[in-house]
């Protein structure tokens, strides 16, 4: 039986089949023969079956299925973005993760994507984010991404980054970076918040505002005091509601 033959018997079954059974057909049938995949992959036939096996064999340490799926991962079709992000997942870090660490530095198509695996991957990949955002000339779009996925991953590191994004003159990493200390709960840094105050950003003062008020944070008064009447009226509202609760909590 020929691999064109193998491949319609699997693509025919494949409801049938248990993971663990795709595992094995893939390393037996397609094992060394990932560029015939590839060209699956560019007639687009059947995609999600190509995907699907090279996810498999780069679970056994194939690493030409392994660089198949990271040109994968530079696709502009969303779909079968995230059917390869969820392939590189199973693959074993030490064969993707120069290549997807390299993706994220470049912020390229697959960036984003790159960041989520690279988090999937626990401390080995979290590593590699903390060491990413220290690199020199690094954009500020890299940082905020960063941010975001040791916020989600609840990293201890998560709260020490977001205190640099606050020092920064950038409005959207401050903004993650406010967002970064809500979710963390990051109280000790109410100080970093009350300067997101004079922020030229609306949508950065509004929420400012509303962090410190949720953190009945009482030496925030006299910064909230201090804007004054803001122009926008979604910031100002927010300010009043903070200004009450921190009234309300000295009482």
């Amino acid at each position: 039986m020929d691999i064109e033959e193998n491949w319609g018997r699997i693509k025919t079954h494949r409801a049938r089949l248990k993971d663990h059974d795709i595992q094995g057909l893939a390393e037996v049938l397609f094992l060394d023969r990932e560029d015939w995949l590839a060209e699956k992959l560019r007639l687009r036939d059947d995609t999600a079956l190509a995907i699907e096996l090279l996810g498999c064999l780069g679970h056994a340490g194939s690493v030409k299925a392994a660089e198949i799926l990271l040109e994968q991962l530079e696709t502009r079709e969303e779909v079968l973005q995230v059917a390869t992000a969820e392939a590189l997942k199973r693959c074993p870090p030490v064969i993707v993760l120069t290549s997807l660490t390299k993706m994220m530095s470049e912020q390229n198509q697959g960036a984003v994507k790159a960041g989520e695996i690279l988090l999937s991957f626990g401390q080995e990949g979290i590593q590699e984010l903390w060491r990413l955002w220290f690199g020199e000339h690094k954009p500020a779009r890299l940082r905020y991404q960063i941010l975001q996925l040791l916020t989600e991953a609840g990293d201890e590191r998560a709260e020490r980054l977001a205190f640099l994004a606050f020092l920064s003159e950038d409005d959207e990493l401050a903004g993650i970076a406010l967002k970064a200390a809500e979710e963390l709960d990051a109280r000790s840094l109410w100080g970093n918040v009350t300067e997101c105050l004079k922020s030229s950003d609306w949508r950065i003062r509004g929420r400012a505002a509303r962090v410190l008020g949720l953190w009945g944070e009482k030496k925030a008064l006299a910064f909230l005091s201090a804007m004054g009447s803001d122009e926008d009226p979604w910031v100002e509202e927010e300010k009043q509601k903070a200004l009450a609760l921190l009234s309300e909590s000295e009482i």
